[in-house]
């Protein structure tokens, strides 16, 4: 093993050499130098798949390259590979903590009168890979779970018979589990700065994320509908992005969505504390609306292009998409936006941001309320 060393030959000094080494190394002449033994298996696996006999660091961030009997790795890079690994032991140490306090808390529950537990896995891949080991349960792979779908699904109705309370919990933590890939989903996508297409195609994919704007009973229509008389083409029509219905009075509702990165206030303010709204939220704002004019004038034949025929026009409502509410970074700026959104008539100004929130609490409460019939220890 080679290690880079500066050193002054009137005093040199080699714990001077190894003071400044990463982790992963034993740093004690009186105990040997080299690797700490925790990470003899790394000599092992370059030993097995390679020729070489001699391991060089160097200072720096270099990659692991291999040239004929020699490996060189830089120093910082492998500091980063120690400190991960002993990161994960420690996320190892506490998910096999978390398995034994559950195990012997539900070996006890019934002789102390007590509820039993069920295992928490934890969030990061390592934990949850970990205590699934520690459970002796295999990795869930594609195809398994392509399996257990299967199944469930073909005898659906006779476990709801059989078991039905199990059916339910069953059926939660599925909710769960798509809520959760939806809010990472939608998490990333809000930092892409994706073009309004792409979230055209998003919102129509998970409709449900759009469902929560209307605090009711709401069953998708549409997207893209082409609103107004004459025959299915769109040219000379108004092109509404998603059309719902109410579905206990049938109530129509249009959604226009914008981009998340369209600004919603003017960088400047307009009198001291007071700021402008974005000229582009004002036309989507009259855009929409007039696009549920155009609704009301033209139902029946609007309805002709679309998927169901059994929404009104009783009282259209409006919504529109746009923006981030992280963009509203003070006091005066939150002030003006809820002075002009709360006065709106007609239509509802709504954030990603706050789509976002909804989905979180909607994911929140149905975990409370999952660990309410059986908690988990963490």
């Amino acid at each position: 093993m080679t290690l880079p060393s500066d050193v002054d030959d009137e005093y040199w000094d080699v714990r001077d050499v190894l003071e400044n080494l990463p982790s992963g190394f034993t740093k004690d002449v009186e105990y040997g130098l080299g690797f700490a033994h925790e990470y003899d298996w790394l000599v092992r696996l370059i030993e097995e798949h390679t020729t070489c006999i001699e391991m060089r660091f160097v200072d720096g961030g270099q990659p692991p390259a291999v040239d004929g009997e020699t490996i060189t790795l830089g120093l910082a890079w492998f500091g980063a590979l120690v400190a991960e690994l002993r990161r994960i032991k420690s996320r190892g140490d506490h998910a096999s903590l978390r398995v034994r306090r559950a195990y012997g808390h539900n070996q006890l529950a019934e002789h102390l009168r007590v509820e039993p537990v069920r295992y928490a896995y934890g969030r990061h891949v390592d934990s949850r890979f970990i205590a699934g080991a520690a459970l002796d349960r295999e990795e869930v792979t594609a195809e398994v779970a392509a399996s257990l779908v299967e199944a469930v699904s073909t005898h659906a109705a006779e476990a709801a018979r059989v078991a039905p309370a199990r059916m339910v919990a069953l059926q939660r933590d599925v909710e769960l589990a798509n809520l959760d890939h939806l809010i990472e989903a939608y998490r990333v996508a809000l930092d892409a700065r994706h073009p309004e297409q792409w979230w055209q195609t998003f919102f129509e994919e998970n409709v449900f994320a759009l469902q929560l704007l209307f605090g009711g009973p709401t069953v998708f229509v549409d997207a893209q509908v082409a609103i107004g008389q004459g025959d299915n083409r769109p040219k000379g029509k108004k092109i509404a992005d998603y059309l719902f219905q109410n579905s206990m009075t049938n109530n129509a509702a249009l959604v226009e969505i914008k981009k998340p990165s369209t600004k919603l206030l003017k960088r400047r303010p307009y009198r001291a504390g007071i700021y402008g709204v974005q000229s582009e939220i004002g036309e989507a704002l009259t855009q929409v609306l007039d696009q549920a004019l155009q609704l009301t004038r033209h139902e029946f034949a609007t309805k002709s292009r679309t998927s169901r025929v059994s929404w009104a026009t009783s009282a259209p409502r409006c919504f529109v998409v746009a923006g981030r509410a992280s963009e509203l970074d003070s006091d005066d700026k939150k002030k003006s936006f809820d002075l002009y959104r709360e006065h709106l008539s007609g239509v509802q100004l709504v954030t990603y941001d706050e789509i976002l929130e909804q989905l979180k609490n909607l994911r929140d409460f149905l975990a409370t309320d999952r660990r309410a019939g059986s908690p988990t220890i963490s």
